[in-house]
């Protein structure tokens, strides 16, 4: 039975970065005796980011009740066709899924909680395991800013200011519903502070791993 792995946290925690890590670790598996097949990894576009560029926004504070729901629906796809394939190897790396919950709610979308229960039926099938990757909310703004100042360049300049505290204050909306997310999650998971350095947080994420799953082993 195919594996879910989803890497989770705020913008900026470092999720992209430990996700192309894990795809080069899994690829360093050694077969057993020589006869078990190394892993097959899968690291998915994050739904989110495909809504996104599909619409061409401009960030996650443009996203409505519409976009989110597409990104439900497009995570309720993926998830159907993984549980779908019966080969063992398969490992999935996603970046978000149930987490976007966090994020519509972030928007004021309140319905979106419907989505919950499906979410984790749909997880739970596929023996997702949750490695959450967390900074304060004052940190993520700090790694993610400049690259919200390049946007400014598609906006009049008279809202510069308006379009940099809606981000700001976006983040800050964000991070408490993630963690909200986190608590809840009837699945196996570990926390990581996100702060520490690049290799301190891969070193973690490797340890988290092997007590998560046996993939490794």
């Amino acid at each position: 039975m195919s594996e879910l792995i989803i890497i989770a946290g705020p913008q900026a925690a470092g999720k992209s970065t430990v996700i192309s890590n894990l795809v080069e670790q899994y690829k360093g598996v050694a077969p057993l005796f020589g006869k078990v097949k190394r892993p097959l990894i899968f690291p998915l576009q994050e739904s989110r980011q495909i809504i996104v560029h599909t619409h061409m926004l401009l960030g996650a504070i443009f996203m409505n009740t519409k976009h989110e729901r597409e990104v439900v629906h497009c995570d309720f796809r993926r998830m159907r066709t993984m549980s779908g394939r019966e080969d063992d190897r398969l490992v999935y790396l996603d970046e978000c899924n149930i987490f976007t919950i966090a994020h519509a709610k972030a928007h004021g979308i309140r319905n979106i909680e419907s989505f919950w229960d499906q979410y984790v039926t749909h997880l739970q099938k596929l023996n997702a395991k949750v490695i959450f990757l967390d900074i304060p909310s004052k940190v993520s703004w700090e790694r993610r800013r400049r690259k919200y100042e390049e946007r400014l360049i598609y906006f009049p300049r008279a809202d510069h200011v308006d379009i940099m505290r809606a981000y700001e204050n976006y983040l800050t909306r964000v991070q408490p519903l993630l963690h909200e997310v986190f608590d809840r999650l009837p699945l196996p998971k570990i926390m990581i502070d996100a702060g520490q350095s690049s290799k301190d947080v891969l070193l973690e994420v490797s340890h988290s791993l092997v007590e998560l799953s046996k993939t490794f082993q």
